[in-house]
């Protein structure tokens, strides 16, 4: 079971993921790239706004003038993000109620 603090590290460290020689972080991988893409389906501004700050290393005051919003509602956008790719990875939400 995934919790918040895991999909956030895995999210930092996505590019590394494959790399790795245990493959169990290649399933990590696969579950996060799977959460990441029903995201992407529904929502392409929150999407857009882990993609960016977590994974590419965004500044977030970077992130918030580009989307016209304040840092605030990134940094909500990013909590409410990860706990929702929690959730999908967890199987707490389908990718129907995504």
């Amino acid at each position: 079971m995934y919790q918040n603090s895991i999909v956030e590290n895995l999210l930092r460290a996505y590019y590394t993921l494959q790399q790795h020689p245990d493959s169990t972080f290649t399933v990590y991988k696969l579950d996060l790239e799977i959460a990441l893409r029903k995201i992407k389906q529904h929502n392409n501004v929150l999407y857009s706004t882990i993609v960016n700050v977590l994974v590419n290393g965004v500044p977030i005051q970077e992130q918030a003038e580009v989307d016209n919003v304040t840092t605030r509602q990134v940094n909500r956008r990013l909590h409410d993000g990860i706990h929702l790719l929690t959730m999908i990875m967890n199987g707490e939400l389908s990718y129907e109620q995504a």
